[in-house]
């Protein structure tokens, strides 16, 4: 049994839902408030809610005991939750005035179109992450599930002559 994916399995429940509280808030722990606290929660939070609830459904049902990821399946589920770490600390948010545009960098390094800038990047280079790696979990769970309930080929014998 792989321990790694053994112990992803078993965090993929707590995990994914602190992560997607993260993703829709986290901004908030530095100082970064606005209005996508509500968009996020009416877009992104569902469909977050569903995938992960897919993969999380479909890793709990393989067969065999002790139920457990496979190596590739638990790192490409970890590289899942960092970027969606990643996301939710370097969104940049925004409020009702011109200049409200804010994020992690700007209130690191003071407000600067570089640093809104280098957060947008890197906001959308980790949602691209996200969306990637979930995408290779979804086909590896389902692809392993196939394979494992598809019946062995018949055995062919033939009689000695």
């Amino acid at each position: 049994m792989n321990t790694l994916g053994r112990r992803t399995l078993l965090l993929m429940i707590p995990v994914n839902l602190v992560l997607i509280v993260w993703v829709w808030f986290g901004r908030v722990v530095f100082g970064v408030g606005g209005w996508f606290f509500l968009i996020f929660m009416l877009s992104v939070v569902p469909v977050l809610l569903i995938a992960l609830l897919v993969t999380t459904i479909l890793a709990f049902t393989q067969p065999g005991r002790p139920r457990s990821l496979t190596g590739s399946q638990a790192v490409t589920q970890v590289v899942v939750w960092v970027a969606m770490f990643v996301f939710g600390a370097f969104m940049p948010d925004f409020g009702d005035t011109d200049d409200s545009h804010i994020s992690l960098l700007t209130q690191v390094f003071g407000p600067s179109d570089a640093a809104l800038s280098a957060s947008y990047t890197i906001a959308f280079g980790a949602a691209a992450v996200v969306l990637v790696s979930y995408l290779v979990l979804l086909v590896m769970l389902i692809a392993d599930r196939r394979k494992q309930e598809r019946p062995p080929p018949p055995r062919v014998t033939t009689a000695p002559v």
